[in-house]
């Protein structure tokens, strides 16, 4: 008797619950036609939660790559020259970006910077996603369980990704008003060339999004003879790529290293040093990521809504239907760019995260009321988005629940059959749940709704605190240990070496790397990188070196498989100038005095 009681209890809570988030909806629509500062609000608060669990944050070290960026933003800020002292196979921007953060306040300003970046962009998504006729709810509550689902599975902090997902937000406002607008506008077409320029210069791959707009505009202008806006706005983002091109060109080539710098930022990946892995260079890869993230799901309903808003000549039905064609070129761009590295990494899938995110409040408005502001009452289109967004949930956590997420490397067939299994269980659910409520003759999805709104608002609450203060740390009792003793018994200027590719120890002990090649175990350019590397350590001499003690048995066993000279003798001068400093840190070596 009790547990009935307080099952009504809770059900007459999330029923007032739902009543008073009406209210505010009605509050925040009003605040916003009145211009009020509360449209920031959330949005902001939302970014604000979400990264805290960037662990640069709490002094902590990122994931291996976003390490790397943040030391070599570091030296970038000391004066040193990128693609001379320190090199990675990457554009200049992401390092640009991180030496920035870093002269704001250090490894934390490059938290701070990234965060920056992001409350702009959920603000620029929630103004973008107004434009198109969502409500103010509908877009919390869709972008809340998109970020969710970013912070659960994907993120890691300082990675190229992460400031590609930002700046996607800023430029998708400004490329909505070019399309909804009558003409073309500097003001509107400056801030997406400047993005695109710097995601254009940071990682090739990854301006997918823009190369999606600035194709669909640039053809639905010319077909519509508006061939100065055509031409302008193909002028602009030309312009945007000179802005960022010529100081940094200007920079590498005062520093003598402009070679290097197309070698490493575009070179590289037109040969055959990067990008081979067992999956090889296949559309089926880039597809993979796509198909993970559940964006294809959304793609259905989104057409059915373009087609019914052109058909019926409602709400801007050309500029939906420009939009539509965006995002699908866009789609079909991230598949091309990720295909190119032919690895299934699982942090590449944010390339498809600017499409998902402004599409699910859209699909989340159409499950609430069957249209997009108001114009359309189909009662279609609020079924077909109730199911679609069951079927998501569903699709999404059956990848968690019936297999072990992985962030490595998976074969694609293995990822083919998980994934037809994980659908079709979300099939099973989303049938099992919508017969139960056409059987049981539910009046409303109050109840369910009103749950999943307090499991999003929860979850975005506590995962993000609960990683950042777990990630990051050090690996192992050892690991601390040796960074301990590395930061007490050397200062700010004096140069380390970590063996192997390990960039984290950079960032723990805020020490300089004493070599320019920190990265290279997975790349094989055409130069002996292990020669290099022994040639720094002879020239810079650094005060200690974290050795990786198994992979330098196998190397003089001739186990590995880069037993060469050169590996050998690198090693030989690690043994030759080095000594450990302990028994009980046997991995750390200090310079022989």
């Amino acid at each position: 008797m009790q547990i009935g009681q307080r099952i009504q209890q809770a059900v007459n809570v999330l029923t007032d619950w739902a009543d008073s988030l009406q209210q505010v909806e009605n509050q925040m629509v009003l605040k916003e036609h009145q211009g009020r500062g509360v449209a920031w609000f959330l949005p902001t608060l939302l970014a604000l939660l979400f990264s805290l669990q960037n662990p640069l944050l709490y002094g902590m070290a990122p994931a291996f790559d976003a390490s790397l960026f943040a030391t070599m933003g570091k030296m970038w800020a000391d004066g040193l020259v990128l693609y001379q002292d320190m090199v990675d196979i990457k554009g200049p921007v992401i390092f640009l970006f991180d030496a920035v953060g870093y002269l704001i306040g250090g490894f934390q300003g490059i938290w701070l910077f990234e965060t920056l970046l992001l409350i702009l962009g959920l603000n620029a998504l929630c103004r973008t996603l107004a434009l198109w006729g969502v409500s103010p709810l509908n877009r919390l509550l869709g972008i809340t369980a998109w970020m969710l689902l970013y912070a659960w599975r994907y993120y890691y902090g300082n990675m190229t990704e992460d400031y590609t997902f930002s700046l996607s937000l800023i430029a998708q406002l400004y490329f909505t008003r070019l399309i909804l607008n009558e003409r073309f506008s500097w003001r509107h077409a400056l801030i997406p060339a400047l993005t695109f320029g710097f995601i254009a210069l940071m990682r090739t791959n990854n301006a997918a999004m823009w190369c999606g707009y600035y194709l669909v505009i640039f053809l639905a202008w010319a077909i519509q003879h508006r061939w100065r806006d055509a031409l302008l706005l193909a002028l602009s983002g030309f312009a945007g790529l000179l802005i960022v091109v010529v100081p940094l060109v200007g920079y590498f080539s005062l520093h003598g290293v402009l070679g290097s710098f197309w070698f490493y930022s575009f070179g590289i990946f037109f040969s055959n040093s990067y990008g081979n892995s067992d999956n090889g260079h296949s559309l089926m890869v880039g597809l993979m990521g796509l198909v993970r993230t559940g964006t294809l799901l959304f793609l259905p309903i989104f057409i059915a809504l373009v087609w019914q808003q052109y058909k019926r000549q409602y709400f801007q039905p050309v500029g939906w239907v420009i939009l539509l064609a965006s995002q699908i070129a866009g789609i079909l761009f991230g598949i091309l760019a990720n295909s190119v590295s032919g690895h299934t990494f699982e942090h590449y899938e944010i390339l498809f995260f600017s499409f998902a995110i402004l599409m699910l409040p859209i699909v989340l408005q159409l499950a609430r009321e069957g249209a997009v502001n108001e114009q359309i009452g189909s009662r279609n289109l609020l079924f077909s988005g109730i199911v679609t967004l069951l079927v998501w949930c569903g699709y999404i956590l059956a990848q968690h629940i019936l297999f072990t997420w992985s962030r490595y490397e998976s074969p694609i067939p293995k990822m083919i059959h998980e994934l037809g299994i994980c659908l079709f269980a979300s099939l099973l659910l989303a049938i099992t749940l919508l017969g139960g409520w056409y059987i049981f003759r539910a009046k409303s999805i109050v109840i369910p709704a009103m749950l999943t709104v307090v499991i999003l608002v929860s979850g975005i609450v506590l995962t993000p605190l609960i990683h950042g203060l777990l990630k990051g740390r050090p690996f192992d009792d050892s690991s601390a240990q040796m960074v301990d003793y590395i930061k007490t018994n050397s200062g700010y200027d004096d140069l380390i070496w970590v063996d192997g590719v390990i960039p984290q120890y950079y960032v723990w002990t805020d020490r300089r790397p004493a070599s320019a090649y920190l990265f290279f175990d997975n790349v094989t350019p055409p130069f002996d990188v292990r020669a290099r590397m022994k040639a720094d350590l002879e020239k810079n001499k650094p005060k200690f070196i974290i050795v990786k003690l198994t992979r330098m048995e196998k190397v003089y066993s001739g186990k590995d498989r880069d037993s060469t000279p050169s590996f050998k003798a690198y090693y030989d001068y690690i043994q030759q100038a080095y000594e450990p400093v302990s028994a009980e840190l046997p991995r750390l070596y200090r310079i022989k005095d």
